[in-house]
């Protein structure tokens, strides 16, 4: 399944800045100083959002807040791979780039869910049908004029890269109040109960050990669906697991089975696809009354009940 383009919504910048980039201002004191927690960090802003950068790495990104389409909201770059990339090539898009933060709306983010997010990660919603992304390369962005600079500052590379990742996303949420935690699995079973979910071409049928089987409908399903990839993480795993009893999800359109069980008290999905090697996910709950084996029986009782 191939990534699918987010339609575009022009964004305007709060922050005022000299070309595309953003000017570093202190934090507000009061109420404000707290949430930003330290005073000292650089508070960049656009569309109203806050990102927070450390004023030790501040003078080493270049930050940027204005964008003529578009949802995004921040997109930040290593200063020196920029300016190394400037001497090199005539077209450096993208050189020294470490990380964005779009905005999109739920038409969008459902698309997104349905196919590869490679590069993207959902990390937070509001109130009003905004949903937030953060963006990231998935190859090597780091520039250097020389093989002996790149050796030098390798460790300053990866230490702001490190903080991107440890440290952006929670940063934000604490200091754009509206925001609140959210994440979707998009491993192949995110994918797959996406589809199900918000696709209604999307066929296939439930299943119970030795027991009949139940052809799914896409938007009965949605709730059931929705609480595994929205509630789980599916993280595939090398060991071989006793597929004991079990409730499959069969997807003929992708001759794909998908089988959801139990095994030394952990909940584990057997990928089988025609032709193709299986895989082996372990379905790590994220939130509260998700389990994914609780959640299958229940759908396949609620099919089975005429529900």
């Amino acid at each position: 399944m191939k990534y699918g383009k987010v339609a575009a919504t022009a964004v305007l910048a709060a922050c005022v800045g000299l070309g595309v980039w953003g000017n570093c201002v202190a934090a507000d004191s009061g109420e404000k100083v707290q949430q930003m927690q330290k005073q000292t960090d650089c508070a960049y802003e656009s569309a109203g959002y806050r990102l927070r950068i450390p004023k030790a790495y501040d003078n080493l990104l270049l930050t940027e807040t204005k964008f003529k389409d578009g949802g995004r909201l921040f997109s930040v770059s290593e200063k020196a791979s920029v300016e190394a990339a400037k001497k090199e090539y005539a077209e450096y898009s993208g050189a020294g780039w470490i990380f964005g933060i779009s905005r999109v709306d739920e038409a969008e983010l459902r698309q997104m869910l349905c196919e590869d997010m490679s590069g993207r990660t959902l990390f937070a919603r509001d109130d009003k049908g905004g949903y937030y992304i953060f963006e990231h390369p998935t190859d090597v962005r780091y520039m250097r004029e020389s093989p002996e600079a790149m050796q030098r500052d390798q460790e300053e590379w990866s230490r702001l890269c490190s903080w991107a990742w440890s440290s952006v996303q929670e940063n934000f949420i604490a200091d754009n109040p509206t925001l609140m935690p959210m994440q979707a699995d998009n491993s192949n079973i995110g994918i797959y109960l996406a589809n199900i979910s918000y696709r209604p071409e999307m066929k296939c049928s439930l299943s119970r050990k030795g027991k009949t089987a139940y052809s799914v409908d896409g938007i009965r399903a949605r709730s059931f669906a929705e609480k595994l990839f929205y509630g789980n993480s599916f993280e595939m795993v090398k060991e071989s697991r006793n597929l004991g009893d079990y409730i499959k999800l069969s997807l003929p359109g992708e001759n794909t089975d998908l089988y959801f069980f139990r095994d030394e008290g952990e909940n584990y999905v057997l990928e089988k696809r025609a032709g193709l090697e299986n895989n082996l996910y372990k379905a790590i709950p994220v939130e509260e009354h998700a389990d994914a084996l609780i959640v299958m029986q229940e759908w396949y009782e609620a099919m089975a009940e005429g529900k």
